[in-house]
């Protein structure tokens, strides 16, 4: 599990410690609801579970690209906002179908989801923002399946897919100087000259 590459951000959207906030209420997720958010997000198809994740709203994330700004990042975001948590009325969420009421703005596993980072960072410390619009703040890049494999190999060194596991070579091995001792088969580059 990759951790965070840029400082973790105050309202527990990164977040490596747990800063506590107001009445001693945790700001920050703690390492266990973080790991059982990620499980409770949406799998990519096709894709390893444990490397990628389809956000709240459809975009596809990387495990190791937790709090940074690529199109591919994410942060850990309060569905309802920690800054919202002593409410006493919490607003309902129609299209979700359940109330939030319980989890008032806490750092709880249900009260949790991943977002893209633009999505997080645009969603703020609303309490709810429809859907459409936070559809409307995420990249505007699809990665084909060749470009994720690319990807994953570069961030892992192999690749990991139902019917597919290969590994990065070495350069030594692409020179032909040493054979590598590994026996997944390596990873076939998409040629420059085809897109």
């Amino acid at each position: 599990m990759g951790g965070p590459s840029s400082p973790h951000r105050e309202n527990g959207g990164g977040g490596g410690s747990s800063p506590v906030g107001e009445k001693g209420r945790p700001r920050s997720f703690d390492e266990k609801t973080r790991s059982a958010c990620w499980r409770k997000a949406a799998v990519v198809a096709g894709r390893h579970p444990d490397r990628w994740r389809q956000d709240a709203v459809g975009n596809v994330v990387c495990r190791r690209f937790w709090s940074c700004q690529g199109c591919l990042c994410y942060e850990y975001d309060h569905i309802v906002p920690f800054s919202k948590g002593l409410r006493s009325q919490p607003p309902t969420f129609p299209k979700r179908g359940n109330p939030v009421a319980p989890f008032r703005g806490e750092s709880t596993v249900e009260n949790c989801q991943i977002l893209q980072t633009r999505v997080n960072r645009s969603k703020s410390d609303k309490a709810w923002v429809d859907e459409a619009e936070m559809r409307g703040f995420s990249c505007d890049i699809k990665f084909t399946d060749k470009e994720l494999d690319i990807i994953e190999m570069a961030t892992y060194g192999d690749v990991i897919r139902p019917g597919k596991q290969c590994r990065c070579r070495t350069v030594a091995e692409m020179l032909g100087q040493v054979k590598s001792k590994n026996r997944m088969a390596a990873c076939e580059l998409p040629d420059k000259n085809t897109s």
